[in-house]
Formats: structure tokens, sequence, C-alpha cells
């Protein structure tokens, strides 16, 4: 208990030495997302004329383009209220969760990430990963039997994978420090931690498939690309040389490419 006491006022103690504009930096950010996801799903349903959104903004799976491979991960079903509700209140909770670990506890606990790696893994989410998401749904829709699809929630689920990728990294940080090592003991203890995060989100996403409207496929899809894209990010803000930090480049191009545009040849 006194650990743990101690733990919480070191956190504590951290968190007020963070200067106030990093706290408003992020509720703007925090609100700014919701503002926009609201105002969007508003503009669908009272602006934006229904064969426009039909389009280019509804993903159809016969017909997909580029503008509503983007968009459509932003739009919610105008039909169903909680769809964007629910949306709405998972992924501020994983914002906030995200910036609470990555910005305050785990920086109090020494586990840093490198100097702007929020920002740019936020822009590679919300500007790349659209085309990425759509992509698996389009590819899984004839395995689901879908025609349409839209909504946010693979974007949510990759800022899980964001999380899953930060608790993770603090924890392997611990154990490959640590200075009594086993190399038997640390390989099981790595396997059993990644094991042990892992498995469960996936069964948990997979419950989904039980009903027929989620994609589940995009779920997955959209969890993966939350857990390694983060860390190709980080490996290329901390390369030291410029050809590793090209071949990083490379490996993330290809990595996000790779399910955009995939599901034209398969």
């Amino acid at each position: 208990m006194a650990s743990a006491g101690g733990n919480l006022a070191s956190i504590l103690g951290y968190a007020k030495t963070i200067p106030g504009s990093v706290y408003l930096h992020f509720l703007g950010f925090v609100v700014g997302i919701a503002a926009l996801l609201v105002f969007f799903q508003y503009s669908i349903l009272y602006i934006i004329p229904a064969g426009f959104t039909l389009d280019y903004i509804y993903l159809n799976m016969t017909t997909p383009n580029p503008s509503s491979m983007f968009l459509s991960n932003y739009m919610h079903n105008p039909f169903d209220q909680t769809h964007i509700t629910s949306n709405l209140l998972t992924t501020i909770s994983l914002l906030v969760a995200v910036f609470l670990a990555g910005t305050i506890v785990l920086p109090a606990t020494g586990y840093r990430m490198p100097p702007k790696f929020f920002p740019v893994t936020y822009s590679v989410f919300f500007l790349l990963f659209p085309f990425a998401i759509s992509g698996i749904t389009v590819w899984s829709a004839r395995i689901m039997g879908i025609s349409w699809s839209s909504g946010f929630s693979g974007i949510s689920y990759a800022l899980f994978g964001l999380l899953v990728f930060l608790m993770l990294g603090w924890a392997y940080t611990a154990i490959l420090e640590s200075p009594n090592r086993d190399t038997y003991r640390l390989a099981f203890a790595l396997l059993s931690m990644t094991f042990v995060s892992l498995i469960p989100v996936t069964a948990f996403i997979l419950l989904d498939l039980r009903t027929k409207n989620i994609n589940v496929y995009a779920h997955l899809g959209g969890f993966a690309l939350g857990l390694l894209v983060p860390s190709l990010v980080a490996v290329g803000m901390t390369a030291e040389t410029k050809g590793e930090k090209v071949a990083v480049a490379a490996m993330l191009a290809v990595v996000i490419l790779l399910p955009s545009v995939g599901w034209i040849v398969v």
C-alpha cells in the first residue's frame, strides 16, 4: 500500500509540473474532435443533400471512391442517434486515457515518448487511417455481406491500440531494465504480457460477429494499426541516420497503403 501511495504521490507531483498550456491544448483538441464529428453529422442530416451523401460520403461497397473512403469514417448512421453518441463517448474516454497515460503517468515513472510523438501519431490516425480502415471494410464486405458502411469506431479502436501500445512499452521497458534479469524469465514475461494484453481484446472484438451490422474486421484492423503505427512513428522519430528514417517511413507507407488499396486486387 505504501508503494502504491508513493507512486500515486509521485504521479500527482509530476502532473503539477506540467504547464497549464498542455492541459488547455489537450482540452481544445478533445472539444475540437467532438465538435467536428457532431457538426459533420448535423450537416449530413440537415445541410448536405442526400444524393451527395450517398455518392461521396457513405461508403458503398460496390462503388467506393477516395471521398467516401475518407469521409465515411466520420459519418454515423443517420437513423440511429445512439451510433454517434456511443462513438463520441468512447472516443473522448480513450483520448483522455491516452493523455493521462502518455503525458502524466508513464513519464512520471520514467517512460517518455519522443517529442511531438502524439501530434504526429494523431495526424496519421485522423488523416490516413480512414483510407486503410475503409479498405479493410470493402475487402471484408464480401465476407459479411454488407453493402454500406460508416462510423468512427475503426479509428476509436486505433486509439485503444495506441493505449495498449503505451502500456506494453512501459511494461517492456520496466522488464528490460530490471537489474536482476534472467534471459528465460525475461522472454517468458514479455510473451506472456503480450498475449495477456492482446487475446482478451481480440476476443472482445470478435464477439461482435454475432451482430451483422458491425464490421468486426475494420475494428480488428483499426486496433492492429493502432498498435503497429505508433511503434513505427516512435522508431522513426528516434532513428539516428537518414537511411533509418527513410526505411521506417517506407515501412509506415506500406503498412497504411496495403489495406487502403489491397482490396482492389484481392
